[in-house]
């Protein structure tokens, strides 16, 4: 049933194309009207330009190109917490950071964490001193060669006085 509605539509649609007159107005311009008014002239109007994209070919790596595949191997790394322009309290001095990483990590792979950045040696920094930080991950290779970046998280950390 609804096919039959479609077709009906289209029908309607294309059967109701609709003619073009044109004319000069009372004010001395030139106007156009879908209605035929005394002295008009009917116009041909040339069809709807479209455009139909190129086929963009599909990308595969070529198998030549090791170090490149090992790079793009990763294609999402996101810092989760602490959130970009967030807070984080506590008086500790210590920030635990968590992340999202698509796909997961492979074996020699590792997860490095920079605050301000200078590495640390796990994924929760401590000693961190009052205000704004910026926090990067990376994954590097059991080579040592960097694999991932994740975007650069600026947050701020408060603690309470000390006084």
């Amino acid at each position: 049933m609804k096919q039959v509605i479609i077709f009906l539509s289209l029908f309607v649609v294309i059967s109701a194309q609709a003619e073009v007159y044109k004319y000069t107005n009372k004010q001395g311009k030139t106007a156009y009207s879908d209605v035929p008014v005394t002295g008009s002239e009917k116009i041909k109007v040339p069809p709807v330009m479209t455009y139909t994209a190129p086929v963009t070919p599909k990308f595969t790596a070529s198998k030549g190109k090791a170090n490149k595949q090992t790079k793009d191997l990763y294609q999402h790394l996101e810092i989760t917490s602490p959130l970009e322009e967030g807070t984080v309290r506590n008086n500790e001095g210590t920030v635990r950071v968590s992340y999202s990483l698509m796909p997961e990590l492979r074996r020699g792979d590792r997860v490095v964490l920079f605050v301000d950045g200078k590495m640390q040696p796990s994924l929760v920094a401590e000693g961190v001193e009052r205000g704004a930080h910026t926090l990067e991950l990376q994954i590097l290779g059991r080579d040592g060669v960097k694999r991932k970046s994740s975007k650069t998280v600026l947050f701020y950390f408060h603690h309470q006085s000390r006084l």
